[in-house]
């Protein structure tokens, strides 16, 4: 049955460079922390460069939240766009595939092909909102059934930037003898109360569109969904990831204050077509079921402490916050460089914001060259 009011990738449509791996079935469920189980989940990823003989020069990236795993390559039957990290993963370039056979996973919980909401249940029906909550310990046990199937029993590095960071974190600290290195990017280790208060302002622009239908929307016709909730909640989004300076530069700079009436129309007209490009490419249930998963993210969790799960990472790691990140302030990153031994911590001084490693990927190229062992 082809769903509507989604940009969830669904079979049938094209595969373009996606590899999928059915990690655990109706029979061998997955069993989530919150006791439910999960099954038949299959995770989604894309890959780059050769696995060595060894199968010890894999690194595994764990993007965030609204990016899938077509992390690098061109737009083309089944990719909606080019890679969001293209000018990062390649010959010769960070993460160098004629030395590293680079993994990129979409999330479980997600709507690029990995099992979430907009996935057929036991009886081939959609999940839509019967889709159990997650936790970030789910997806990393996920991710750990598809490392083994893949015959990865170590990772190189694992990268991970926004709520992926706290992903690798999980890795880390859940399994230290599988991961050589830890890069992590604009991440804290647990999600702090300003971000918390303006996810659920995000979420609660989507639950109160009128077509939301408490989530049941796939049936509906096609632009019946709730495609003005979903717009706006991540049109909020990406306002706060941004900075007032970077807002400014790119929309009229001093400009703005001779012509505003021109300038706020440019703006408002970029701010408004991004939360509409996410519906295109995204799935609102998805999004909801991510958003919560982040919003109890904690690497604390049946361990104590922040500071007693941190001194669980074993593996060398280096740390980049960005100066002007309102989402993940620098604090979060100095503390996380606090907690774990070794770390190395470095803030980028930038207008940019949270998404400073997806706007301008060189600020952290030195960075991520040496995480991956380049001295």
């Amino acid at each position: 049955m082809r769903l509507h009011n989604t940009g969830a990738w669904q079979p049938g449509d094209p595969e373009g460079n996606r590899r999928f791996v059915t990690t655990h079935t109706a029979e061998a469920p997955l069993t989530l922390l919150s006791g439910r189980t999960l099954g038949p989940v299959t995770m989604a990823y894309e890959a780059w460069g050769e696995l060595d003989a060894d199968r010890g020069n894999a690194v595994l990236v764990l993007p965030p939240l609204s990016m899938s795993s077509h992390a690098a390559g061109p737009a083309g039957p089944g990719h909606r766009a080019e890679g969001w990290w293209d000018a990062v993963i390649g010959p010769g370039r960070p993460l160098d595939t004629d030395r590293f056979h680079v993994v990129v996973v979409n999330n479980l919980g997600g709507c690029d092909g990995s099992t979430g909401p907009a996935s057929p249940d036991p009886e081939g029906r959609p999940w839509a909102s019967r889709f159990p909550a997650l936790d970030v310990v789910d997806q990393v046990n996920a991710e750990a059934a598809l490392a083994d199937a893949l015959g990865i029993r170590r990772w190189h590095a694992v990268v991970g930037m926004s709520i992926g960071g706290a992903r690798a974190l999980e890795w880390a600290v859940s399994r230290p003898e599988r991961v050589g290195r830890l890069f992590l990017i604009a991440v804290a280790a647990a999600t702090r109360i300003e971000q918390a208060g303006h996810t659920h302002v995000e979420l609660e622009l989507i639950r109160r569109d009128p077509h939301f239908h408490g989530g049941e929307f796939y049936h509906l016709p096609e632009g019946c969904g709730p495609v003005t909730g979903m717009a706006l909640a991540r049109s909020f989004s990406h306002l706060r990831y941004g900075t007032e300076a970077y807002w400014q530069e790119r929309f009229g700079g001093a400009a703005w204050y001779h012509d505003s009436d021109g300038c706020h129309a440019k703006f408002r007209e970029y701010v408004l077509a991004q939360g509409e490009k996410v519906w295109e490419r995204f799935d609102t249930n998805c999004h909801l079921v991510l958003s919560e998963t982040a919003l109890s993210a904690t690497v604390a969790r049946g361990r104590g402490s922040v500071g007693e799960a941190l001194a669980r990472i074993t593996a060398p790691t280096r740390i980049v916050g960005f100066s002007s990140d309102r989402a993940y302030p620098p604090e979060s990153q100095r503390d996380l460089a606090y907690g774990i031994r070794g770390a190395r911590v470095r803030i980028v001084d930038t207008d940019l914001g949270h998404y400073g490693f997806l706007f301008e990927p060189g600020l952290i190229e030195p960075d991520l060259r040496q995480a991956l062992g380049e001295e």
